[in-house]
């Protein structure tokens, strides 16, 4: 999991005319880690699959707090909302923001950007009613990740 690729990191310099040898041997060339995007979100999304792989859970995000939802690591709607709740008052937010506020706002995005029907039913976890869909159809993952990537 500490592999970063080669491209992704050394993206974040642009000194064309004094090119840098980046290899194996070589783990720092000044690269700005920080406002690379790729790289926050890589070692972000790594770490919540190993927190995942030791907590023994099936989900890649959990409720780790135990002393009010013992029952279960799944993040439940209402474990979400509550906390959505908490950091709309935190942040002194417009109280009328609620916790579906997002989902309707990516599911508008979707429908502007023309992705397709199907993808976005996945993408939210809709249930599929179309036979030949739901059961006949086996889409590939860049299928899906083309669709994701049509959304600005």
């Amino acid at each position: 999991m500490n592999h970063i690729s080669t491209a992704s990191v050394s993206a974040s310099i642009q000194d064309i005319e004094n090119p840098i040898k980046f290899d194996e041997h070589t783990l720092y060339i000044g690269q700005n880690y920080y406002d690379n995007i790729y790289i926050r979100t890589k070692f972000k999304a790594e770490y919540k699959v190993w927190e995942a792989i030791n907590l023994g859970s099936d989900y890649l995000i959990n409720c780790t707090d135990t002393k009010t939802h013992r029952s279960s690591l799944k993040m439940t709607y209402d474990k979400y909302r509550h906390r959505f709740e908490k950091i709309v008052k935190k942040l002194e937010l417009n109280p009328d923001h609620r916790a579906h506020d997002p989902r309707i706002q990516f599911s508008t995005m979707a429908k502007r950007d023309k992705v397709d029907e199907y993808a976005l039913k996945y993408m939210m976890g809709h249930k599929i009613n179309d036979i030949t869909e739901a059961t006949y159809t086996k889409r590939k993952p860049e299928w899906l990740m083309a669709e994701i990537m049509k959304i600005k």
